[in-house]
């Protein structure tokens, strides 16, 4: 009984490890980055405004392409009994986005704890806790599940349908798949649709009962994004069938930057794999993973084709190459008693998992200063007294580094600023916060607001030398080098990104 028993709380170990992970990157790195920033901002809005739409973000900044509010409803019906006793309690609005970020991470990790569910029923307790070891120790996966990017959102969807395929549960497959692509994101198509296709090649599925899911399944979750979105964004929209026309047929995501062919294959998936990518051609012994792995790189082979390339663009073949690669490191441990051979490997398998967790510490520790925006808001609070009138205008660079609206925690500055300059009244009346972008450094405009976040250009800086002083500089990374004399053995080069400057008082 006693043994039964220990086996019963291992699994509950590996889950304890896997939001432990999850909890050090959120804490770590509390803050968001502008890809976040409609989820996150939406979020915060359905908590805060409810059914005020005309105060939500999106109608001030609605972004490229209009995004769904589905996912932002989710979260946001999810945090809401936490987030109501965090007001009753009067503390910050800070901590209802650590919330808000901690009840996505929980989605993707029941998504992650259903798919290890069923590779330890279809492949062993060893290959299962593989799995969690290998993606606890990952950096990209972990890091990016408590952020509130379009891709992890799917991410929480994609996890299901992966297990529900390995089950052969074609419908919930279905309809998770249709969930996924139709609302998220569309390039899911190319994963779920090979997964799908792999099944019609095998007769695991007639075409006709995957007609009788796919259409309702496609019509309704159509529908449902479409009313829901239309009503919020306040005129008819698919928001990801725009995404989809805006990434692929006018190819305009290539203004953000482009990539070779091949980025994926040689940077992209070593990286978010880690060491563990080498045990995945090992993993493919076992002819049960064939599928996951040509489903996966094809889904990478073939997103490859879209100039602009970034990691969390694939994502979801993550964990499916996990599987793969826990495969592979199982093989190894379970054979080690049988030669000198699979002892050496049995060592590169534990090996493999500290040195991945070692790579993840230092980026950890690097991402921690790359939100100067987040940093800067703090800051200010700290600064300056909760009683005094601010206006404070925030910069793109300071809003794209960190910060987000659950930062204006101080819900006493809403102020009327209002200066004579250069002959010229200017009145600014509302919120304390002010991320306006139609006005210039240095322009009168901006001698109404009683602070200033901004970049640290040098010659923006000297159109304030009379007018403010700086307040607080905030640093951020500049680059990593090498450094082999010290443990760690590199360097941090940090530099000023941002300032906060305050106005200074004249005589009236």
């Amino acid at each position: 009984m006693a043994g039964r028993r220990s086996w019963g709380r291992r699994p509950l170990l590996l889950l304890g490890l896997l939001v432990m992970v999850a909890s050090v990157h959120l804490v770590t790195c509390p803050y968001t980055k502008v890809e976040e920033s409609f989820n996150l901002q939406a979020t915060h809005d359905l908590l805060y405004h409810r059914l005020d739409v005309d105060k939500y973000d999106h109608h001030e900044f609605p972004g490229v392409v209009p995004r769904t509010f589905l996912g932002p409803l989710v979260i946001a019906a999810f945090s809401c009994p936490v987030v109501c006793v965090l007001s009753l309690l009067e503390l910050s609005k800070f901590y209802s986005q650590l919330i808000v970020r901690g009840v996505l991470g929980l989605g993707v990790i029941f998504g992650l704890w259903t798919l290890q569910k069923e590779v330890r029923r279809q492949f062993g307790a060893t290959v299962a806790t593989m799995f969690c070891w290998v993606t606890a120790t990952q950096f990209h996966l972990m890091f990016y599940c408590t952020r509130t990017l379009p891709n992890v959102l799917a991410l929480t969807v994609v996890l299901p349908a992966l297990a529900a395929w390995l089950q052969h549960k074609w419908a919930r497959f279905i309809w998770l798949s249709a969930f996924a692509i139709i609302v998220f994101r569309a390039e899911l198509c190319v994963l779920l649709g090979l997964m799908l296709l792999l099944a019609l090649y095998y007769r695991r599925i007639p075409m006709a009962r995957l007609l009788q899911h796919a259409v309702p399944a496609g019509l309704l979750c159509l529908g449902l994004t479409v009313a829901v979105d239309s009503y919020f964004w306040r005129h008819l929209v698919w928001p990801e069938g725009e995404v989809l026309w805006y990434n692929t047929v006018l190819n305009k995501s290539s203004n953000w930057g482009t990539s070779p062919l091949l980025w994926y294959f040689y940077s992209a998936l070593p990286r978010g794999l880690g060491c563990s990518l080498v045990f995945v051609p090992l993993g493919m012994v076992d002819r049960r993973t064939h599928a996951l792995t040509l489903s996966s790189l094809g889904f990478v082979a073939v997103y490859s084709l879209l100039p602009h390339k970034e990691l969390r663009f694939i994502i979801y073949a993550f964990p499916a190459l996990n599987v793969v690669a826990a495969r592979g490191c199982a093989y190894l441990l379970n054979n080690c008693t049988k030669s000198w051979l699979y002892r050496a490997g049995a060592v590169l398998v534990l090996g493999h998992l500290v040195v991945n967790a070692a790579y993840t510490a230092t980026s950890l520790y690097v991402s921690h200063f790359n939100y100067p925006g987040g940093v800067a808001m703090q800051r200010l609070h700290q600064l300056v007294p909760a009683w005094t009138g601010v206006h404070l205008h925030i910069d793109v660079a300071a809003a794209q580094t960190g910060v987000s609206r659950f930062l204006q925690v101080n819900g006493a500055w809403r102020c009327v600023c209002t200066r004579a300059a250069a002959g010229a009244h200017l009145s600014l009346q509302g919120h304390g916060y002010d991320k306006r972008e139609d006005v210039q450094p240095g322009a009168v405009g901006m001698l109404a607001y009683t602070h200033i976040l901004m970049e640290a250009a040098p010659g923006h800086l000297a159109l304030y030398r009379h007018s403010h002083r700086v307040l607080a500089s905030i640093a951020g990374v500049a680059g990593v080098s090498l450094n082999l004399t010290r443990l760690p053995p590199f360097d941090i080069n940090l530099q000023t990104k941002l300032v906060l400057l305050e106005r200074l008082d004249r005589p009236s």
